[in-house]
C-alpha cells in the first residue's frame, strides 16, 4: 500500500512538474521573440542619425552637413550654415548654444565648431592667389583679404614681420562697393606682389587696369571663400587647416604656424 502511494505520489509530481514548466517555457519563448522583434523595429545609430538628417532638413529648409551624437544621450550634433545646433533624436526640438563639460572645463561647440571650420589646405588653389614670400618661405599660410579692410591692413603689417614664411593672399572684394574695382587692378597689376603691398602698408592705390585682363579670379574667390565659410576678411589659414578670423596679432600667428608644423 505504501509502496504504491509513493509511486502515484511520484507520477503526480512529475506530471504537476510538466504541467507548470510549459508554460514557462513558453513565456520565454515568446519574450525572446518580443525582443528580437524591438530590436528589429529599432534603427542602428547610423540610420538614426540619416532620418534625423532628413527629417532636419525638411523641417529647416537647409542643408545639414553632418549628424553626430554628443556626450548626452538622446542629443545629437548637427552642423548647419556652417554653425553647430542640437536636436533631439525626433527631431521635434532643437537647442542652441553651446555645451561645455563641467568635468574637462572644454566647450565642446567649439571643439566642434573648430572642426567644422577646419579645411584641406593642399586643397587651395594657389593659382588664385598672389604669392609673396618672405626669407626661404619653408612654411606657409593663406589669407582672404578685401584692399578696402581696414583690419586686413593692420594684419598685412604683422604679416610683413614674419620670417621664412609663403604668404598665399586670396582677394576677397566683401567689404565695399569699390573693392571689387580696387582687388581687380592689383591682381592685373605688372607686379601683384608689389601692388598689393603698396594698397595695404602704403595706402597707394593700384593703377588702373588693363580692360582686357582677366579678373575672373575674383569670382573664384569667392565662391571658395563660400565654400569654406569665409564671413569676414582677414581670415588666416594654416596648413593644418585651422583658421585664424580678424586681424590676429604677430603672436598669435607664429603659435597657430608652430601648432601646424607639430600636427603634421
Amino acid at each position: 500500500m505504501w509502496k504504491k502511494l509513493i509511486i502515484a505520489t511520484a507520477v503526480l509530481t512529475a506530471s504537476s512538474i510538466g504541467f507548470t514548466q510549459q508554460p514557462v517555457q513558453e513565456s520565454q519563448k515568446d519574450t525572446e521573440v518580443a525582443q528580437k522583434e524591438t530590436q528589429a523595429a529599432k534603427p542602428s545609430p547610423e540610420e538614426q542619425m540619416e532620418k534625423l538628417r532628413k527629417v532636419a532638413q525638411g523641417r529647416l529648409g537647409v542643408k545639414v552637413e553632418h549628424v553626430l551624437p554628443t556626450p548626452i544621450p538622446g542629443v545629437y550634433e548637427l552642423a548647419v550654415n556652417n554653425e553647430i545646433i542640437y536636436m533631439d533624436a525626433t527631431g521635434d526640438h532643437v537647442i542652441m548654444g553651446d555645451i561645455f563639460n563641467t568635468l574637462s572645463r572644454k566647450n565642446l561647440t567649439q571643439e566642434a565648431k573648430e572642426k567644422l571650420h577646419t579645411i584641406k589646405f593642399s586643397e587651395l588653389p594657389l593659382k588664385d592667389a598672389i604669392k609673396t614670400v618672405h626669407g626661404n618661405g619653408s612654411r606657409q599660410l593663406a589669407v582672404f583679404s578685401d584692399p578696402n579692410c581696414t583690419y586686413c591692413k593692420i594684419l598685412e603689417r604683422d604679416l610683413a614681420k614674419l620670417n621664412d614664411i609663403t604668404i598665399y593672399t586670396f582677394l576677397y572684394p566683401v567689404i565695399t562697393s569699390g573693392s571689387r574695382d580696387a582687388s581687380a587692378n592689383i591682381w592685373c597689376a605688372k607686379d601683384p606682389v608689389k601692388a598689393w603691398k603698396e594698397a595695404l602698408i602704403d595706402n597707394k592705390p593700384a593703377p588702373k587696369r588693363d580692360g582686357h585682363c582677366d579678373i575672373s579670379v575674383l569670382d573664384r574667390n569667392i565662391e571658395l571663400g563660400a565654400k569654406y565659410g569665409v564671413t569676414g576678411t582677414p581670415t588666416v589659414f594654416v596648413p593644418s587647416g585651422k583658421r585664424a578670423p580678424g586681424a590676429v596679432g604677430i603672436d598669435y600667428l607664429e603659435r597657430l604656424l608652430s601648432e601646424s608644423k607639430s600636427s603634421q
